[in-house]
């Protein structure tokens, strides 16, 4: 009788555990999702905007550029994208 009661209890014991055990990772799995949320709506940066701005404008002035002088006007913007980065990233 006492065995069986021992059985019993660790049965039950072990069940607790795994049911606690599942309750924890519920809640790390929500706690997850939920920081996965947070993080994702403060991804948008102004310097996202600003960067796509400046792509736009930049191929704007090249389009109009080209119209106005045609090839001489690409020849020239693709010197002087190297010559700028390599200025820009000069120390």
């Amino acid at each position: 009788m006492k065995e069986r009661e021992n059985r019993i209890i660790s049965e039950l014991e072990k069940e607790r555990g795994i049911k606690e055990d599942l309750a924890h990772h519920r809640s790390r799995i929500a706690g997850s999702f939920q920081a996965v949320r947070r993080r994702s709506k403060t991804t948008t940066s102004p310097n996202a905007a600003v960067l796509r701005t400046g792509a736009v404008l930049f191929l704007v002035l090249l389009l109009m550029a080209y119209l106005t002088w045609g090839k001489v006007a690409l020849y020239g913007f693709f010197l002087l994208i190297p010559l700028y980065i390599y200025l820009k990233f000069k120390k």
